[in-house]
């Protein structure tokens, strides 16, 4: 018997009597942004605002070690009327401000008066924080900060103790009665109450991609809500998503942009959860999908979707065509590479 916990090499894997079986965190979230990920929707996201905006920065003043809370709120214009939450514009955003009870994913950065480091990062974590609007998921302050702002907007906010973390302060973190301030980049909003209204629409609405669009983004944040508790559930989201963004009617290149992106964020996850409940053939229609998608485009294939897609054609028994994946997938991302076994025989 063998048990290796390295990286896989191709001489391993033509050995006699190998069998490879991939252990990814990728299958615990079917959105978890990988380096090529994120690399991906890093340009896609640059090329949308130097359509959109320009790419202009409006002030890019953000915290400094040292300075007082009370010189960057001369800065800043009140928020609320009494003055408890204040906003200061670093970066324009466009379009219209979120809609209640929306899906939102930020980046920020969080600081208490005078101390350099910030007790709470997203950048630090190298992950955006996703939550609901009004749902109670963030302190109200940050809630009531992200409501003002726009899509690719960046802010400060200086936010009283009553609309952060109180009397208590935070684990050591944040002291007692303490304001705070956060530096806030708004990265996504998905209208959730897209996905209800949508089949209410006239026939002429449905067809116009804006709406298609919001309702499939909708239906990907619900599908990826699900996929820990029910994956066939979330795999019948998906799959409505897809269907939709196929036959939507574009109306330019930055709406083929768009549909791009969100295919491949679909497909991706489709792959993903048909690898997790051993449905093989689907998870190779998924995986030629993504590969027609990117033909004649700078689009790069996510080193995951080759790990799930080496996995499906080892189920399927082409342990060959399976090699040439897993090879693809170890030179994009080595760490994640996984481990083998000795279980069968893999020729």
């Amino acid at each position: 018997m063998m048990s290796v916990k390295e990286p896989i090499s191709l001489k391993d894997l033509m050995e006699d009597g190998v069998v490879f079986e991939v252990d990814m965190e990728d299958l615990r979230d079917p959105d978890e942004e990988t380096e090529e990920d994120r690399e991906y929707n890093d340009n896609l996201a640059k090329f949308a605002n130097l359509q959109m905006i320009g790419g202009e920065l409006q002030d890019e003043d953000t915290y400094v070690e040292g300075q007082p809370f009370e010189e960057i709120a001369k800065k800043m214009e009140d928020l609320l009327p009494d003055g408890s939450i204040k906003k200061r514009v670093l970066r324009k955003g466009y379009g219209d401000k979120a809609p209640e009870l929306a899906i939102v994913k930020v980046h920020y950065n969080a600081y208490i008066e005078y101390n350099p480091e910030p007790f709470d990062s997203t950048y630090a974590r190298n992950k955006p924080h996703q939550f609901s609007l009004t749902s109670g998921e963030v302190i109200i302050g940050l809630d009531v900060a992200v409501q003002s702002m726009q899509l690719n907007e960046k802010s400060q906010f200086l936010i009283k103790p009553k609309h952060a973390y109180g009397q208590l302060g935070c684990l050591n973190r944040v002291p007692p009665n303490s304001e705070v301030l956060f530096e806030v980049e708004l990265l996504e909003v998905i209208n959730a109450g897209a996905a209800t209204s949508f089949q209410y629409l006239p026939d002429e609405e449905q067809r116009k991609f804006t709406n298609v669009y919001d309702y499939c983004l909708a239906l990907c944040a619900k599908g990826k809500e699900l996929f820990g508790k029910n994956i066939n559930a979330a795999i019948r989201e998906y799959n409505t998503a897809v269907a939709k963004l196929e036959m939507a009617q574009l109306a330019d290149y930055d709406d083929q942009i768009k549909q791009q992106e969100l295919l491949m964020r679909l497909y991706t996850n489709l792959l993903v959860c048909y690898t997790k409940i051993e449905e093989p053939r689907k998870g190779c229609i998924n995986f030629n999908k993504i590969n027609e998608l990117v033909k004649g485009s700078d689009i790069r294939i996510p080193a995951k979707c080759f790990f799930n897609n080496a996995r499906c054609l080892r189920m399927l028994g082409d342990f060959g065509l399976a090699k040439k994946r897993l090879q693809r997938a170890q030179k994009m991302e080595p760490k994640k590479s996984g481990h083998i076994k000795r279980v069968g025989d893999f020729r």
